[in-house]
């Protein structure tokens, strides 16, 4: 997500889609590839879910508080283990890139 993408919302716990933009401006360009090419898709670049195999699949807004409050080492094992219709990248993803993908989630 080089964060060429603009969040387009006020995030669900009253941030503006400025500080929400601002939260993972920190955020390495690796960090943001990974969410885009294995993610956005489903969860689209701003996390929300509101894409078509989003809506679809009817997959979590990552940017909710339920989310925030996760332990990184419960969204690392739902990314490698998958979750509902989320399939499981543990033979796609690096523990690395598990690792950069968890600090993502927490930045959206």
């Amino acid at each position: 997500m080089i964060f060429a993408a603009v969040l387009m919302a006020a995030g669900s716990d009253g941030r503006s889609a400025a500080a929400a933009g601002t939260a993972t401006e920190g955020l390495s360009a690796s960090q943001a590839s990974t969410y885009r090419q294995h993610c956005a898709k489903c969860h689209g670049n701003d996390g929300r879910g509101d894409t078509p195999k989003g809506r679809e699949l009817d997959a979590d807004d990552l940017t909710t508080a339920k989310v925030k409050r996760m332990s990184s080492s419960r969204l690392a094992a739902i990314i490698r283990n998958g979750k509902g219709d989320m399939p499981a990248f543990s033979k796609k993803l690096t523990a690395a890139q598990v690792a950069e993908l968890v600090k993502y989630v927490k930045a959206l």
